[in-house]
């Protein structure tokens, strides 16, 4: 019988942390109203042990799930106007590059876009084409990266897919990115392996009813970083 109590004692004490103050207590009062000589030896062992508390909840953020629609990501039925800080490794001092989207047809899903590169001497000037299709928002041209799958698909967290040698993967679905036009939540993020990582890494931001906000390319030949400056609706 003392063995048995013992063995309780012993289980009883390892349990505790799990059972909290109320599981304690019970046990004592089981034991004072049965052998008090034991009640005061597990009430002393009590004391020696260490207090628990359950810790707080932690926010986790979940990057996996978003309730925007894929093509508001980048909107190109928006009249809208998109500066950027541009920085390369191939020159000193920042550029600008403005981006307007002139006009949208509904009827093809396509978007004119003016691109405007600033230079100390005369603005480089590109025009190039926008398209919401089946498989995905294509562009004709971009500000580092030149034609590419914009955003894919139907759209989905860890989506894979090639544009040449490159290696493009959809990294996130709801993440954050601080630019000088400001915080943006709930991005999509694209990163890319250059030639399937041999050639370097790329990564780009869209924030939900605005489009790129923040692209960085770091490869064997140059590092360049876009960043949004500013953003307003025609």
């Amino acid at each position: 019988m003392l063995k048995f109590v013992k063995t309780f004692i012993y289980i009883s004490l390892i349990t505790a942390p799990l059972g909290a103050a109320a599981q304690y207590n019970a046990v004592d009062n089981v034991l004072a109203a049965t052998d008090p000589g034991l009640a005061e030896a597990y009430r002393k062992a009590g004391e020696n042990l260490p207090v628990f508390s359950v810790p707080a909840p932690v926010s986790i953020s979940n990057d996996r799930y978003s309730d925007t629609p894929a093509d508001q990501y980048l909107p190109i039925s928006r009249r809208a106007v998109l500066e950027y800080e541009y920085t390369s490794s191939e020159f000193t001092d920042p550029k600008t590059i403005r981006l307007e989207y002139l006009s949208y047809s509904e009827k093809d899903k396509t978007a004119a876009v003016n691109m405007i590169i600033f230079n100390k001497t005369r603005p480089r000037v590109i025009n190039f084409v926008v398209a919401a299709q089946t498989d995905g928002i294509r562009s004709s041209d971009s500000p580092l990266y030149g034609p590419r799958m914009e955003v894919p698909f139907p759209l989905t967290y860890n989506m894979v897919w090639n544009e040449g040698a490159d290696r493009n993967r959809v990294a996130a679905l709801n993440a954050k990115v601080t630019v000088p036009a400001g915080i943006y939540n709930g991005c999509l993020k694209i990163t890319t392996r250059l030639s399937g990582g041999d050639a370097g890494s790329a990564e780009r931001y869209y924030a939900p009813g605005v489009g790129l906000v923040y692209e960085k390319i770091n490869s064997e030949d140059r590092q360049e970083t876009l960043r949004l400056t500013s953003y307003q609706l025609k």
